[in-house]
């Protein structure tokens, strides 16, 4: 059976260019469908591992620094 997250990561490497790629990554490393909080994207942009080499390009819903 195809779990939702598996679904995600898959329309998102499906996706020309780097965007979808990082946005696979990110999900597949933190997003928790069952205990989780909030959508991918959400569980994504509260992610605090600011020593991954995605963290400053991870899928955000407002840029860095913006009010």
């Amino acid at each position: 059976m195809e779990t939702l997250k598996n679904k995600i990561i898959a329309r998102e490497t499906a996706k020309t260019g780097m965007r979808g790629k990082v946005n696979a990554k990110c999900c597949e490393c933190i997003y928790d469908e069952i205990g989780g909080k909030g959508t991918w994207r959400q569980q994504i942009e509260a992610c605090s591992a600011v020593k991954c080499p995605l963290y400053s390009i991870r899928p955000t819903s407002k840029q860095e620094g913006e009010a």
